[in-house]
């Protein structure tokens, strides 16, 4: 695993950092209401194999922190992933997930909500077509002046994404409206990628 840097900040201030971050098979233990957790976790390139891996982590996680047993964690599919509808010690889990090549980044939240984003760094022919179509104009050129474009597209869209998963809504195309804003934002850089977790304590 390539070392980590992560930046958190509070945009409306007052909050401290309340992310916890580790490498799988290590993981923290339940986290207090209001922290949250993220892991990440080699997994098969495939995605489909990827997706297995990674809810049979979550379930181990879960299975850990409960007490419930593992082959007893049952995840409820949704549009924006899984779901456990149970809860620890009376506070309900927020989970998101993002996969990357041969990563899959797991993003749980006590008695709030999370969103999590990871991305490669890479050019591509639409790059700026797609960050102005779905980051905005401002966006769109600050990443055209940016002397690492690829770095700061993917900076600017994983951030963007993370707020909506947060927020708990899909990506549409740009019509002025601001990202909605989580009350704690963290970046994760790595060499060749890009991350972001946005973290609202308030359900």
């Amino acid at each position: 695993m390539n070392t980590l840097r992560t930046v958190t900040h509070a945009p409306h201030g007052g909050l401290s950092e309340s992310l916890q971050l580790c490498c799988w098979p290590g993981f923290t233990i339940l986290p207090p209401p209001g922290e949250a957790v993220l892991i990440r976790v080699g997994v098969s390139p495939v995605r489909q194999v990827a997706r297995h891996e990674a809810r049979s982590v979550l379930r181990a996680v879960l299975a850990a922190w409960s007490g419930v047993p593992h082959a007893q964690i049952r995840l409820t599919e949704t549009s924006r992933g899984p779901a456990w509808q149970a809860s620890l010690a009376g506070t309900p889990l927020d989970i998101s997930l993002s996969y990357g090549a041969g990563e899959t980044w797991i993003g749980l939240a006590r008695g709030g909500r999370i969103g999590v984003d990871v991305m490669r760094i890479g050019p591509f022919a639409e790059a700026q077509t797609v960050a102005r179509d779905y980051l905005g104009p401002a966006a769109a050129d600050a990443i055209a002046q940016s002397p690492d474009s690829g770095r700061a597209f993917a900076a600017a869209w994983t951030k963007r994404e993370a707020q909506l998963k947060c927020a708990k809504r899909g990506l549409t195309e740009w019509d002025g409206a601001e990202t909605p804003v989580a009350m704690i934002e963290t970046r994760i850089d790595g060499p060749d990628w890009v991350g972001a977790v946005a973290v609202n304590p308030d359900r």
